[in-house]
């Protein structure tokens, strides 16, 4: 029945419309079969083929085909300039990117996978608006580590460039970065600006550096402990700029964080992936409007404290739970839950899927919002409770509670 009902939406490729049905796996009953959503510019034809939604979460699976040249293959990805459900009243939103999961070369058409998530009341039915920017004909992750020992207090010398921009002078902490060969540590530290800069030096052997990016991962000792601790932290992590330059041949790329010399002592700083690209992206504009039919969902309000936390509703759907949270501190929910069925079933493997702060603006308390995914679906309606930790809430009907131990169960 799956098969039949995606045969359609995949007409171009047996083996991408086989790929579908891997990629969904037990999820594909619940898949709805999308058609008439396409858009096509710079000879680049976009359709959305496929969705899944819960109120909360949409995947939606695009066929991307390239009708006038071969610029696609296995890692294409997409950049999406804006997604949005504007029928839903959501705190926030936000997206993973838009990748390729198969690639048919003899059609020259990718299928890509893009994922949506946002925190709030889940929405009903709607629209997902999707405006995609750009193609990348081959886009790959690859992660590395440094020394953390070289980033101390003192003070790098920097340069302005031509543009304005100030960067550290390069190869002043020159080291490899283990794991990967795309790039290598030139400088890290404290600049003449009073600011923190992360620069690598790339070759540029098999990667367009104007077209690539890097990240860092970077954190507080003292997240969430204090309101004043988690400003800092979104200062660590939000307020950067990123700047490409060459010099001598050679291509450097340096981040630049609103992070000073005072912050070192609570500064956490670890992994560095790059996002690496072989040509420059495809530019244009993609716009699709995916109509959106949810899967089974149920809401339960109650009013559990499990810590320090006041859990005030949990949504179950078929593909996830999702937990709406308050406290005084703003700490979220850091127990693993698990679901326990009317047929005595109990799903422990939920993959986290995020945790959204949401601050009330006088520091009284904190909203958060937590989401797991589903690796199996599940019948909503079937959850008579459900635990987080050792930590069990009964559940009937539209209501929770009171919870238990869950070595006091029967």
């Amino acid at each position: 029945m799956c098969a039949a009902l995606l045969v359609t939406a995949v007409a171009v490729s047996p083996g991408l419309r086989e790929a579908l049905l891997v990629t969904l796996g037990n999820f594909a009953p619940y898949a709805q079969e999308v058609d008439g959503v396409s858009a096509t510019d710079q000879g680049i034809e976009i359709r959305a083929i496929s969705a899944l939604s819960d109120g909360n979460t949409a995947r939606v699976y695009l066929e991307v085909r390239d009708r006038t040249g071969d610029r696609l293959g296995e890692d294409t990805e997409l950049t999406v300039a804006m997604a949005q459900r504007p029928e839903a009243d959501y705190e926030t939103w936000s997206w993973t990117g838009a990748k390729a999961v198969s690639y048919d070369a003899e059609t020259k058409t990718a299928l890509v996978r893009f994922d949506f998530n946002a925190d709030g009341v889940a929405a009903v039915g709607g629209t997902l608006e999707l405006t995609i920017d750009g193609v990348y004909g081959g886009m790959w992750h690859e992660s590395g580590r440094f020394d953390e020992s070289l980033l101390t207090e003192a003070t790098l010398e920097t340069m302005t460039l031509d543009t304005g921009e100030t960067v550290l002078m390069p190869e002043q902490t020159p080291a490899e970065l283990e794991g990967t060969a795309l790039a290598e540590l030139s400088s890290i530290g404290f600049g003449t600006d009073g600011r923190l800069h992360i620069q690598l030096r790339c070759d540029g052997k098999g990667i367009h550096v104007p077209s690539s990016t890097f990240s860092v991962v970077v954190n507080s000792r003292s997240a969430g402990e204090t309101v004043e601790s988690r400003e800092r932290y979104f200062r660590y992590t939000q307020d950067w700029t990123e700047v490409r330059f060459q010099q001598d041949g050679v291509w450097y790329m340096d981040r630049c964080y609103q992070i000073t010399q005072e912050d070192l002592p609570d500064l956490l700083v670890g992994q560095v992936s790059i996002l690496a690209a072989d040509s420059p992206a495809v530019e244009g504009n993609w716009a699709l409007t995916v109509p959106l039919e949810d899967v089974p969902h149920r809401r339960i309000q109650l009013e559990e404290t499990v810590g320090d936390i006041t859990i005030r509703a949990l949504d179950i759907t078929a593909l996830g739970l999702s937990a709406e949270c308050v406290s005084a501190d703003g700490m979220s929910l850091q127990y693993s839950p698990a679901l326990y069925l009317a047929d005595g079933t109990i799903c422990k493997e939920l993959i986290p899927g995020g945790t959204f702060y949401l601050g009330s603006g006088d520091g009284s308390e904190d909203y958060t919002y937590s989401r797991w995914d589903l690796q199996d679906p599940i019948d909503p309606e079937q959850v008579v409770g459900v635990s987080f930790g050792l930590w069990y809430i009964p559940i009937e009907g539209e209501t929770a509670g009171p919870g238990c131990w869950l070595e006091t169960l029967p």
